[in-house]
């Protein structure tokens, strides 16, 4: 009885105990307000505003900070197991259809710092409505031989001179 009970104490303590490398495959939550410095960049380009989606601050873009706010970290650090994928969501607001800007996954070298892939979604086809919130959301296949090494970046960059506003990132990984 004694081993009966020693061994279910054992389960429930490893079975209660959990990784970030489980948590990191399942699904991801970064914002600007909820991250680790680390792992974002560009905070600069936050601003206190009335006008925000959701809490008293957002980020901004316009024709002096052409990048927003942005994810970074190193592939190895966010998943010991091999993504395939990359959902990076948000919301922006566009005053007019003036504003030109797109939806950026880079990957460089961590050694040389070159850059081995890069992709650029415009926001056109996803922002019809403008003065309005509008939620944005990308999937990104990563190519399969990127070594884990290379650090992965996220980010919205405006090709415009207008003023867009960005709030509540989400990165999320497969």
């Amino acid at each position: 009885m004694y081993k009966l009970v020693l061994i279910s104490a054992a389960v429930i303590l490893f079975s209660s105990c959990s990784t970030n490398e489980n948590k990191s495959k399942e699904s991801i939550y970064m914002s600007y307000n909820n991250t680790e410095l680390d792992e974002w960049t560009g905070t600069y380009s936050i601003k206190k505003s009335d006008n925000a989606h959701s809490g008293k601050s957002v980020a901004f873009i316009d024709s002096a900070t052409t990048y927003s706010m942005g994810y970074i970290k190193t592939i190895e650090n966010i998943s010991k197991t091999k993504l395939d994928s990359i959902v990076f969501s948000y919301w922006i607001l566009c005053k007019n259809d003036k504003a030109i800007a797109k939806t950026v996954i880079s990957i460089d070298n961590a050694t040389d710092n070159k850059n081995v892939f890069w992709a650029g979604n415009p926001i056109k086809d996803k922002v019809k409505e403008y003065n309005k919130w509008v939620q944005v959301s990308e999937s990104f296949k990563l190519p399969a031989n990127i070594d884990p090494k290379n650090i992965l970046k996220l980010y919205v960059w405006n090709n415009s001179k207008e003023e867009i506003l960005l709030d509540d990132f989400k990165v999320e990984f497969y």
